[in-house]
């Protein structure tokens, strides 16, 4: 008995260093790709179903300030893309982008999707900032993931 106890302990420890192997290996590289500047004038129907859910609550995203949102031609859209590459053997899942606001962001319109990056593939994500026309496009943004219904994240400045 005494030797299947020993084992079985050592079975035990070797599967608990692997786990803590497997953790320690497992990130992703967030790396910026682009940003877009869009004026809301030219997507005035966008801009005003966004302004009606607003109104009406059923707006899905983050609201950053609960000032009047102003007219079209004085604010814009920015659309920031990041990749995020899985060189590791697990599947990230849940992952998504937050941008830290600065004083002139409005909101950030939510993405209801959830997205996963597969063992050794890359996956682009997006997040779009209504914001005040005179404010700049370098912000900073925190990309959330899950390995095994751990969460990590990575903090990534955009728009350099």
């Amino acid at each position: 008995m005494k030797p299947l106890g020993i084992i079985l302990i050592v079975l035990c420890i070797a599967a608990f260093a692997g786990v803590i192997y497997v953790y320690a290996v497992s990130s992703l590289s967030v790396s910026y790709m682009d940003c877009i500047a869009t004026d809301p004038v030219t997507q005035l129907d966008f801009f005003n179903a966004m302004k009606a859910q607003l109104l009406d609550g059923t707006f899905v995203g983050t609201r950053f300030s609960d000032a009047e949102i102003a007219s079209p031609d004085q604010l814009l859209y920015y659309t920031w893309t990041v990749r995020l590459n899985n060189a590791t053997f697990l599947t990230a899942d849940a992952a998504e982008i937050q941008i830290v606001p600065m004083s002139g962001d409005i909101l950030q319109i939510g993405d209801p999707s959830e997205h996963t990056v597969p063992s050794g593939r890359s996956l682009e994500l997006s997040a779009t900032v209504l914001t005040s026309r005179s404010m700049h496009s370098i912000r900073e943004a925190i990309v959330t993931w899950y390995f095994w219904g751990l969460p990590f994240s990575a903090r990534v400045t955009l728009g350099r």
